[in-house]
């Protein structure tokens, strides 16, 4: 599971989540535009709906911990480059020391099956359009509520 889903499911729970990616699916999967100003959408105004009765000590909880998730899936893509290296580092040194050959076989399976957790982590953060829509409508919809709303973050 990607990090923003993650974060979405935890703030607005799973039936919640579910509901949201429906209307995303209506509005912008199955649409030839996604043009338009983000509060028109249904998505933002049944988030706003939402979280506008919460107090603003909440909602800057929410920001915060909305930037963490961001910065968490920043790091994940960024530090994808050094687990690749070092996994065909790893395999070289071990092909190179010519161990016995099970070692070599159990060790390269090992290395293998942990790189392939971190791909498709890296992979399932990096293409997950729908939970990064989602996400960009719930920043607006907190930007809007603590006041920092511009010009910019209104248009999609």
């Amino acid at each position: 599971m990607n990090v923003f889903r993650k974060c979405l499911k935890r703030q607005f729970g799973k039936t919640k989540y579910m509901s949201y990616v429906e209307m995303c699916e209506k509005e912008v999967l199955m649409s030839t535009s996604v043009k338009g100003k983000i509060e028109g959408k249904e998505i933002f105004k049944d988030m706003y709906d939402q979280l506008r009765v919460e107090s603003t000590k909440d909602i800057e909880e929410r920001e915060k911990f909305l930037a963490e998730t961001l910065y968490l899936a920043f790091q994940i893509g960024r530090k994808f480059s050094a687990v690749f290296i070092f996994y065909v580092l790893a395999n070289i040194v071990v092909l190179a020391l010519q161990l016995n050959y099970a070692v070599t076989c159990i060790s390269i399976a090992l290395m293998g099956a942990c790189f392939i957790y971190k791909l498709v982590e890296f992979l399932s953060n990096k293409y997950c359009f729908v939970d990064a829509y989602l996400i960009m409508i719930y920043k607006a919809v907190l930007d809007k509520l603590s006041g920092k709303q511009t010009d910019k973050v209104s248009k999609a």
